[in-house]
């Protein structure tokens, strides 16, 4: 795509993975005049934190995970996890109604999920973490 094209859309989304797709899609619904672009640098869509060999947590919704809690004092502060799982569930609000309006069409082979591991080691990470959790 040339810069001029890139340089007049209302829209650019940038990397061709499930959030630029959702986004996309959603854009589309609430703005159907707008002209989205989309710009990846890799061959292929969803190659990259999207896909399951290589997911950085992309369409997770943060329960577990447990980077996004001790700081570097060791406080255990779940505000973001919290943040990041409300968010989460509102794009989940909204695959439900690609789902249920046809948008998607094969829901299963574009969601699917899974549960969750979280490996910690040594004395104080497996403290801290369940001191975060224990009312």
């Amino acid at each position: 795509m040339s810069d001029a094209k890139l340089a007049k859309a209302d829209v650019v989304l940038v990397g061709a993975g499930i959030m630029s797709a959702t986004l996309g899609a959603l854009l589309r619904r609430l703005e159907p005049g707008w002209s989205i672009a989309l710009v990846e640098r890799l061959d292929a869509v969803a190659a990259e934190s999207s896909d399951p060999w290589n997911n950085a947590g992309t369409g997770h919704s943060a329960l577990c995970e447990l980077y996004y809690t001790p700081d570097r004092h060791g406080r255990v502060d779940i505000a973001k996890a919290v943040r990041v799982n409300e968010q989460f569930q509102v794009t989940r609000q909204f695959w439900a109604y690609a789902a249920e309006t046809g948008m998607l069409t094969d829901v299963r082979s574009f969601l699917n999920p899974v549960p969750h591991v979280a490996f910690v080691q040594g004395p104080s990470a497996s403290t801290t973490c369940a001191a975060a959790i224990t009312p």
